[in-house]
């Protein structure tokens, strides 16, 4: 009985797939890193805004505290501060993210050409096969015609000179 298809390169296609989904699993972190900073810058500038509205309303309320509107602002500064520095964990992170991807868009390259290469290997091998079969039939076909004709065709007529007339 025939041997199947062996791709030669099948483990280096494993290989190549698992790298893949090593690459894939490290872009959902850094993504995922990426919406974290973002919550957090979002989350900063949601206290700036209420550490102004506390402000405001310190100044409405009637006298001032100038020791307490000293540290609202100096909070409020703070809070400026780290909102700045998230923008720039922001930006660290959607760079580390793009990396990952660039390098999860080459593995998936990878993958892609050996799976297009398993393809036409194994197209070629289906064709060896079919040729091989095909070769087969066409003997089996030549051992049997001479009996089939011997059986179903006449004996050619003798020529002149040779025998009887």
């Amino acid at each position: 009985m025939a041997k199947g298809f062996k791709f030669r390169l099948q483990t280096v296609l494993d290989l190549a797939v698992r790298v893949q989904d090593q690459k894939a699993q490290l872009l959902a972190e850094a993504q995922a890193k990426v919406v974290t900073e973002r919550d957090r810058h979002a989350a900063l500038v949601e206290a700036q805004v209420r550490a102004r509205q506390d402000l405001l309303d310190m100044q409405a309320a009637g006298p001032l505290d100038l020791q307490a509107m000293q540290f609202g602002h100096d909070h409020m500064g703070r809070l400026i501060d780290a909102a700045h520095h998230q923008l720039g964990a922001i930006a660290q992170a959607e760079r580390a993210a793009e990396v990952v991807r660039a390098e999860l868009m080459t593995a998936a390259q990878k993958v892609q050409v050996l799976e297009k290469l398993k393809a036409s290997a194994k197209a070629e091998y289906q064709r060896k096969i079919d040729q091989a079969e095909a070769r087969f039939i066409d003997e089996l076909a030549t051992i049997r015609f001479p009996r089939t004709n011997a059986l179903n065709f006449p004996a050619p007529p003798p020529k002149m000179g040779e025998g009887g007339l």
